[in-house]
C-alpha cells in the first residue's frame, strides 16, 4: 500500500475513532448499541496499530495478504475468513 494511501487511511481511522469515542462519552447510543460501538472502537484501534507496526493487510490467521480492494471498503478487516463473510453479502463481485 502506498504511503499516501496509508496516511489517508490512518487519518480516516483516526476520525472514526474520535466519532466512536464521542458517541460513548456523550451517551449518544442506546444500551443495546453501546457494546457494538465499543467493539468497533477496538477494531479501529487495532487497525491503527497494525498500520503503525507494518502488519496492516495481513490475515491474522494465515498471514497472507488481504486484497486491498477489501481493505479499502472495510479497513478493520482482520482475516480472509472475514473476506469470505463479506462476499456473501455483495450483489456484485468486487473483482472483475
Amino acid at each position: 500500500m502506498e504511503a499516501f494511501t496509508k496516511k489517508k487511511l490512518y487519518s480516516e481511522l483516526r476520525t472514526m475513532k474520535k466519532e466512536l469515542q464521542d458517541s460513548l462519552e456523550n451517551n449518544n447510543c442506546s444500551p443495546l448499541v453501546k457494546p457494538l460501538i465499543e467493539e468497533e472502537l477496538k477494531d479501529v484501534e487495532k487497525s491503527m496499530e497494525k498500520l503503525e507496526n507494518g502488519s496492516f493487510g495481513l490475515c491474522e490467521i494465515s498471514g497472507e495478504l488481504i486484497p486491498t480492494d477489501y481493505l479499502a471498503i472495510v479497513p478493520t478487516i482482520q482475516s480472509m475468513e472475514d473476506v469470505d463473510e463479506i462476499t456473501k453479502y455483495y450483489c456484485k463481485p468486487i473483482f472483475t
